[in-house]
């Protein structure tokens, strides 16, 4: 499938510029090592809503991207039906017999035939205008009784622990710019840290959050963190100009060559 170009990469052909960020090969092996990172912080678990206890028969991923979460629970759940949506469709051609991708835009009025025991999404951040009317209210509405919504989101607010963090610093104001970007875009980035509020406003019942430390490069002395923060950091070092480029250039009005000039001083 040809997908549109600008800024010497790809992104998304169906509803072209909804989302900011590219779908090329680069950004999708950013991806993966993103997912390993948040996986390993997770303690390698894939979810944590109770399914072992009552398999699900039918399973929604929201905002798939590289399909690898869905692929996973097609795997561990050998007799459900795993639908796995996405706007572009960069997912492998090979996969399980019961796991199926679809081009679709879940931010409009969904429109399924059935219920789902099971819904999730995972670092979704910049997706949707808004969490909470388009996706968990949604969601709500499409799950079977007893059925769950799970979300793996990102607090994308940098946090330090011993206050070495400027607020001046290339890193405190990238990300400032980042945050601003996504919210004049409509965008948010933020709605990670307000997901409990937004499930019990909707109606969910028996909310559990958990929440785990997501260091950004190499510095901590625990083994299991220092190799989580090594991988984030590569993840930033490879996304860098993804997150930048056509939220910094649409919102801002900066050039590529602005930008880029920007990303160096900040590595």
């Amino acid at each position: 499938m040809d997908f549109p170009r600008q800024f010497g990469r790809t992104y998304h052909a169906y509803k072209e510029g909804s989302y900011a960020f590219p779908n090329d090969e680069v950004e999708q092996e950013r991806l993966a090592l993103q997912d390993c990172a948040f996986t390993r912080a997770m303690g390698d678990k894939l979810y944590f809503a109770p399914l072992d206890e009552h398999p699900p028969r039918r399973i929604l991923d929201i905002a798939t991207g590289t399909g690898d979460w869905a692929i996973a629970m097609g795997d561990r759940f050998p007799n459900a039906i795993v639908t796995a949506t996405d706007l572009s469709p960069i997912q492998p051609e090979v996969v399980p017999t019961n796991v199926e991708f679809y081009v679709e835009d879940s931010s409009e009025p969904w429109d399924y035939s059935d219920t789902f025991d099971y819904i999730h999404t995972k670092t979704t951040g910049g997706c949707w205008e808004s969490y909470e009317t388009q996706i968990a209210q949604q969601a709500f509405e499409t799950l079977a009784p007893g059925g769950w919504l799970e979300s793996q989101e990102c607090d994308s607010v940098p946090h330090c622990d011993d206050g070495t963090l400027k607020p001046d610093s290339a890193l405190a104001t990238w990300f400032q710019d980042f945050l601003n970007a996504g919210a004049e875009a409509k965008r948010p980035h933020t709605e990670g840290c307000k997901l409990k509020s937004i499930y019990e406003r909707v109606g969910f019942v028996d909310v559990h959050e958990r929440k785990f430390k997501v260091p950004l490069n190499g510095w901590a002395k625990d083994q299991d963190l220092k190799e989580i923060g090594r991988l984030m950091e590569m993840n930033m070092q490879m996304g860098l100009s993804a997150f930048s480029l056509a939220p910094f250039n649409r919102v801002y009005g900066r050039t590529p060559e602005e930008i880029e000039v920007r990303e160096i001083c900040f590595c």
